[in-house]
């Protein structure tokens, strides 16, 4: 299975975590020779307060927040890919705006991801239950495997 693997999937938002996932997401990738696609989602501010109900002006602001947020994202996307693969031509990166588990499951679909490797941030009960687990609705909904890492405990 793992010689099949042709393109790698390793969501990052930049923790400590996602990290160290992408790390071995790279040496997986040199091991099998596949691509890395490099994954930022950034979740919408009108995710947690209804469009409608915001103005004109709230909806310019959140517009102009997300641009530059992406455009942040993609300066240090970039910088990852120059710094930690020696710019690759077999790497790849894409910031996006909107839910972050749809747009992950939506990329691998479309880029026909073989494999994601993501981290978990090992939270549990109510800090769990209040901030989601998005490894975890990734590895029921991906189209394809998941590999989770889980942090070593310092």
């Amino acid at each position: 299975m793992i010689q099949n693997v042709k393109k790698i999937l390793a969501p990052i938002d930049f923790s400590v975590h996602s990290m160290e996932a992408m790390r071995g997401a790279m040496e997986l990738a040199k091991d099998v020779g596949a691509e890395v696609h490099l994954m930022h989602v950034i979740a919408p501010h009108h995710h947690f307060i209804p469009l409608p109900l915001e103005s004109n002006a709230e909806q310019s602001r959140e517009l102009a927040r997300e641009a530059a947020m992406i455009q942040q994202a993609e300066e240090e996307l970039a910088r990852i890919k120059k710094d930690d693969f020696g710019d690759s031509k077999n790497v790849f990166t894409f910031a996006v705006v909107g839910h972050p588990v749809q747009k992950m499951v939506d990329y691998a679909k479309e880029q026909s991801i073989d494999l994601i490797v993501m981290a978990t941030h090992g939270r549990s009960g109510i800090e769990h239950a209040l901030l989601g687990g998005t490894t975890e609705k990734i590895v029921r909904t991906a189209p394809c495997s998941v590999l989770v890492i889980r942090s070593r405990k310092q």
